[in-house]
């Protein structure tokens, strides 16, 4: 079973920077015979490295133009993105195609420090103190609010940028919380899966990785949705997603072209909404898409 996950740019949660300015380079250039360089001529400007707001702008260019490899170009050797980005479990796609010249960005902390961006949401997860210590304790650290003017709440995020070899690099990236203040009214009717056709059963609040014993981190409220062993049904994927903390999932079958039950008696995490969530389950076969199975969170059940 071909089995992947996305990684989904939520139309400012991406990056990518250029690799420097370049130069008008030298004009009216002469030589003498002995090829010396004309001291009068014009010289070539310096390069001028991009700051943490074109590093920004150019990491969502390559997120838009889906191009992975151009993103892991601007962001830190240390970062987890890094990983996500070139890893081969991981496919990229975009999901913007937000005009970037509405782009505005606003330096929150100009100088920034290691407990600044461990306390970014999920930060926590990826590292224990000592590893954020060890990598960027000595680098300078600074955060930017980007967001498109005039978007909606999730075209909006702040960013952890990290020097690296005096470069600015993205080294985290945090989505603003765009919670619906009210969460029932964003909820839509249940669908359960009473037949049992692809959903199994639902776990609530689990972990999703397993902590070492004393540990304060925190992994987050998760939800552990468990496919049936007898299918029901046969699909092109299974997709899996929290609609309020906006965590998916996908199961591919073995074929693009034949639909299959490959999926069967598996099992995904996505991210809960801790204030409330709702998961959708849905059955893709060609252009028809099925939703087979919807259900609240509710923290206090």
């Amino acid at each position: 079973m071909d089995r992947r996950t996305y990684l989904v740019s939520a139309g400012i949660g991406t990056s990518s920077l250029l690799a420097g300015c370049l130069s008008d380079g030298p004009t009216d250039d002469e030589s003498d015979g002995d090829d010396e360089t004309d001291p009068d001529s014009a010289e070539s400007e310096p390069e001028i490295e991009p700051g943490p707001e074109q590093v920004i702008e150019t990491y969502l260019e390559a997120a838009q133009a889906e191009d992975p490899d151009a993103m892991a170009a601007v962001v830190h050797s240390a970062s987890p993105l890094q990983g996500i980005l070139t890893g081969p479990g991981w496919e990229f796609e975009s999901s913007s195609d937000a005009d970037l010249d509405a782009l505005e960005t606003e330096v929150v902390t100009a100088d920034g420090t290691v407990a600044d961006v461990r306390d970014l949401e999920g930060a926590a997860f990826w590292f224990e103190d000592a590893d954020l210590e060890a990598e960027i304790d000595d680098e300078e650290i600074v955060l930017v609010r980007a967001e498109l003017d005039g978007a909606a709440a999730d075209d909006s995020g702040v960013y952890a940028l990290v020097t690296e070899d005096d470069e600015w690099k993205i080294f985290w990236v945090e989505s603003e919380d765009d919670t619906p203040d009210d969460l029932e009214e964003a909820f839509e009717s249940e669908i359960i899966d009473t037949d049992d056709d692809v959903v199994e059963r639902i776990e609530w609040d689990v972990d999703a990785v397993d902590v070492p014993e004393g540990s304060d981190i925190e992994t987050g409220s998760y939800a552990r949705v468990h496919l049936t062993d007898s299918p029901g049904r046969e699909a092109d994927l299974i997709r899996i997603e929290s609609t309020i903390a906006d965590s998916t999932f996908e199961f591919y079958g073995e074929s693009k072209d034949e639909p299959s039950t490959s999926w069967a008696g598996t099992w995904a995490n996505v991210q809960l909404d801790p204030d409330g969530d709702q998961i959708v389950v849905t059955a893709v076969r060609g252009d028809a898409e099925t939703v087979v199975h919807r259900e609240h969170y509710e923290p206090s059940d």
